[in-house]
């Protein structure tokens, strides 16, 4: 392995330069991990295409299967990184003397190299034989280089990280099977979860900080409430809690508006779901932990007379959050909930295709959580209780499924049922949350049948 100096602070931001002597320490390891990528890429057999090919590949599946709920990469920046990977003659060296307006630094080049590698690692690792027809033994010669390129500047990195620093960890987390701790401390540490920490003199570095703690947000709050590891983003420590907002005055689009199957509003329709998503899943690893404490309160304290009225309270008061869980899912948008629904003729098949692909994950996504809760303690409160508020929660399922499914010709009884129902708990519950549900719902049928 190459000798790297473990600082690099000085000469970071520095455009790249042969001539100067330390900075050609790092360009030489740059081309000395690069030689060896390409040289291992052309000893594999059964491959399909060039380095190029199988880079844009690995982005393509990115963005139209992952990107929905983890849009976390800037798509012209990924692509215009792939031209680092391959190519007989080496990327050239920007001049210090004139560097221009467009040229990479040195760090910013061996990230955007080290962000694309660690992208091709975790795409591959995780798509099936069927997305993806190359050897799946290619992931392990992109996370090496990727890995191998972050050691060369991670010192530096670890002192002054910017986006990339998190979604490399990620992906390469991703490729290992491992948590994000590491990640989520270096985001705590930046402070990410201040809205005034992440102001940067580029909008697209503001959203990309942005977006990147959202998602760390999530996936943190899942591996808690799954006895993953403890919390390491946690409201309590953040100074004022968490300023930071969903969407602040950036503009600049993720997607490459180029590709015709990013137009319309596909990408503001996809982080519209993932925001979503992120609210079911911090609900529902809240309530996950309240239900686990609940269960182990209950087998140690045995039920008595004096306690009764008490865990009743707490049931109701579960029944209750469960119920605000479960409403999220009335927020769900159209595209997400019935994503083969636009028949608008004006948009080429193709692109339908392929933004109702994008939807159905977001809506697989969405519907998995829920179905994973059922097997962390959700039963207890879905309907294998005899409370009646657990009752009309349960009665609100059926009907909410009922209306997502109801199409062409009304079955006349069934809607009848539904309809007395609704009607009964909007005038016989006592429950707030029960009554604005109903009133939801009976909204939602009263609109298939008498369209404004």
């Amino acid at each position: 392995m190459s000798s790297v100096p473990v600082v690099i602070h000085a000469l970071a931001d520095l455009p790249c330069s042969v001539q100067s002597t330390p900075g050609s320490i790092f360009w030489d390891e740059f081309l000395h991990i690069r030689s060896r990528l390409i040289s291992r890429f052309n000893s594999l057999q059964g491959l399909s295409g060039h380095m190029e090919q199988v880079a844009h590949e690995c982005v393509d599946l990115f963005m139209q299967f992952l990107f929905p709920n983890t849009p976390i990469a800037h798509e012209p920046s990924l692509r215009a990184g792939i031209s680092l990977l391959f190519g007989d003659e080496p990327p050239n060296c920007p001049s210090t003397e004139s560097p221009g307006s467009d040229a990479l630094t040195l760090v910013e080049l061996l990230r955007r190299f080290t962000l694309v590698t660690a992208l091709c690692a975790h795409i591959i690792s995780v798509v099936p034989g069927s997305l993806f027809q190359n050897p799946k033994s290619l992931s392990d010669i992109f996370f090496e280089a990727s890995k191998s390129m972050l050691r060369t500047y991670e010192a530096y990195d670890l002192e002054h990280p910017d986006s990339t620093s998190l979604t490399i960890r990620m992906w390469h987390s991703s490729y290992a099977q491992n948590t994000t701790g590491k990640t989520c401390c270096l985001a705590q540490r930046m402070r990410l979860f201040d809205e005034a920490s992440i102001t940067r003199t580029s909008q697209i570095e503001s959203q990309l900080l942005r977006i990147n703690f959202w998602h760390l947000y999530l996936a943190e709050k899942t591996q808690v409430a799954f006895k993953s590891r403890p919390p390491i983003i946690d409201e309590r420590i953040c100074d004022d809690g968490i300023t930071l907002l969903e969407k602040g005055d950036e503009v600049v689009p993720f997607l490459d508006s180029s590709r015709a199957v990013n137009q319309g509003d596909l990408e503001s329709r996809i982080f519209v779901g993932f925001h979503l998503r992120r609210r079911i899943s911090a609900t529902a690893a809240s309530l996950i932990n309240d239900i686990a404490s609940h269960a182990r309160h209950a087998e140690t304290n045995p039920p008595s007379g004096e306690q009764s009225s008490r865990v009743n309270e707490e049931m109701n008061s579960l029944i209750e959050r469960y119920l605000k869980f479960t409403a999220l899912v009335n927020e769900v948008p159209p595209w997400v909930r019935r994503p083969d629904g636009d028949n608008n003729p004006k948009v080429d098949e193709s692109v339908r295709a392929y933004q109702t692909t994008c939807f159905w994950a977001q809506r697989t996504n969405i519907m998995t959580i829920y179905h994973s809760c059922i097997d962390h303690g959700f039963l207890v409160i879905v309907g294998l209780s005899e409370s009646p508020l657990s009752g009309a929660s349960r009665k609100l399922e059926i009907i909410r499924d009922f209306v997502d499914d109801l199409q062409g010709t009304p079955f006349v009884d069934k809607v009848r049922r539904v309809g007395a129902i609704l009607l009964e708990l909007l005038h016989s519950s006592d429950n707030a949350t029960i009554r604005t549900q109903a009133e939801v719902l009976f909204s939602a049928l009263l609109d298939i049948f008498v369209p404004t």
